[in-house]
């Protein structure tokens, strides 16, 4: 394989100090043994964590240029630095690189490098550039054998839904996050973007189930989809379940806002149950585990299968039984704050 291209050598730091210190006696009449004593003895601050990392990665590329997995850690520390540029530079190396190797050496290299460049391009603002970074991924990969439990598939599907919501494009963002879905179901960020997506092409009915499915797996902490479902249920005209979601998503903002008094008075309605096991949460998130309890209780009462309010009831009273065991959702990963 053709050598890729040589990082540059660092300038000589003991050629530096001695420098200074020359430029110092001259102007200061310091005597030159005093210098470079202080500057001996000068310890700069270690860099962040990552730039060391990147630092250990850049000598290991040099040593061994054209060892294509180093040079996708080191544009993954570059990344993870915000030097996208350097970044995007190691994964072009990467990608010009694979021209040499066979298709099926190929490949893995080709989806992490453009997935890779694709991230760096999106958090540089250069959605267009992402997006084709991202498409080239779907491309290779899509009619693969392993497909349907493609991580890396997935998470081009997800960031191309992404970019198209972001881009004013919800109908394409729907097409994408649903393939998304179809690798992985349980995601609670694909969830919550498909429910947008959904509200986005006006389809308010449809972007409830995702969202609800979203605040399913993740059900106090993180407040997008509480509001995202609020808007949903306020375009159908379903005025208390929207006034639930919107409490929720309040407390969820500001821990100090108190929705309690508006969560009691939707129990006896259509968003009764909702409502239970909201002020279930907020009880248990503000220490009050009997009340927590009691709430808990009141929404197995009406559900006995409810899955937050029997996960709840089992954590603030543990020994007490919480009735027939639900079914869990399957696992899902932490929202980014949202990729």
């Amino acid at each position: 394989m053709t050598n890729t291209k040589t990082l540059k050598t660092p300038s000589d730091r003991t050629m530096n100090r001695l420098i200074v210190g020359a430029i110092l006696v001259l102007a200061l009449g310091i005597p030159l043994i005093g210098v470079l004593y202080v500057v001996d003895r000068y310890v700069a601050p270690p860099p962040p964590i990552v730039d060391q990392k990147a630092l250990e990665l850049e000598d290991a590329v040099r040593k061994t240029p054209n060892n294509l997995t180093l040079r996708l850690r080191l544009a993954g520390a570059y990344s993870a630095s915000k030097r996208y540029d350097e970044a995007v530079a190691q994964f072009d190396e990467v990608l010009t690189a694979t021209d040499a190797l066979k298709p099926e050496d190929a490949l893995g290299f080709r989806k992490t490098s453009h997935l890779g460049r694709g991230d760096a391009r999106r958090l540089q603002g250069d959605l267009d550039g992402a997006a084709l970074d991202y498409q080239a991924v779907v491309d290779l990969a899509k009619d693969g054998e392993f497909a349907p439990v493609d991580r890396e598939l997935e998470s081009a599907y997800f960031q191309l839904g992404d970019v198209a919501l972001t881009q004013g494009r919800p109908t394409a963002a729907v097409t994408s996050l649903e393939a998304a879905l179809a690798i992985n179901h349980t995601d609670a960020d694909t969830l919550h973007l498909l429910g947008q997506a959904y509200l986005g092409t006006g389809d308010a009915e449809k972007a409830v189930e995702p969202l609800r499915e979203a605040v399913l797996f993740v059900p106090i902490g993180w407040c997008e989809p509480y509001a995202t479902l609020g808007q949903a249920y306020t375009s159908l005209g379903r005025p208390e379940e929207a006034t639930w979601a919107s409490s929720m998503a309040a407390f969820c903002t500001d821990q100090t806002v108190d929705p309690s008094a508006t969560l009691k008075g939707l129990v006896d309605g259509p968003a009764g149950l909702d409502a239970l096991v909201g002020l279930g949460l907020i009880a248990e998130i503000r220490g009050d585990s009997a009340a927590a309890a009691d709430w808990y209780r009141q929404a197995i009462a009406q559900q006995p299968d409810d899955f937050t309010a029997s996960s709840g009831l089992s954590r603030v009273a543990p020994t007490e039984d919480a009735g027939p065991t639900p079914v869990a959702p399957p696992a899902s990963p932490a929202p980014e704050g949202n990729s």
